[in-house]
């Protein structure tokens, strides 16, 4: 599995290339329009388990976060530019993730898989 880490300066790097423009997962060949409910495309990703190539995954999110995220060279560091696009996106809202499956999955299986790579990032914190 790819690390979270890797997985967000990739999309990140999407975002600020390609950003509002139809996609495709190279992983899965599976499409994303660029719009969706007149969100702009960000980028996409795949979920993998072991060699298992689950779902792709696509980020859209508001035009005003795409904006904000326009005054970032190419050249920015990675950790900043992630946190433009957290920022831009908590202060812009909606976004949304449209998940697409690849492999045939139960219910169950894909809400635990979710929640196994969403958890470590959004943890609740204990009273």
């Amino acid at each position: 599995m790819v690390s979270s880490s890797i997985a967000a300066s990739c999309l990140l790097l999407l975002v600020v290339l390609t950003c509002g423009s139809a996609m495709t997962d190279k992983a899965t060949g599976i499409n994303f329009a660029p719009k969706l409910n007149g969100l702009d495309l960000f980028g996409v990703g795949v979920r993998k388990k072991g060699p298992i190539k689950v779902y792709s995954v696509g980020m859209y999110a508001s035009q005003a976060a795409k904006e904000s995220l326009s005054t970032l060279s190419r050249q920015a560091d990675k950790l900043k530019a992630l946190a433009t696009l957290r920022s831009s996106t908590k202060s812009n809202p909606p976004t949304t993730f449209l998940l697409q499956m690849n492999f045939k999955v139960g219910a169950e299986k894909m809400a635990n898989a979710i929640a196994d790579s969403v958890s470590p990032r959004h943890s609740v914190p204990s009273d």
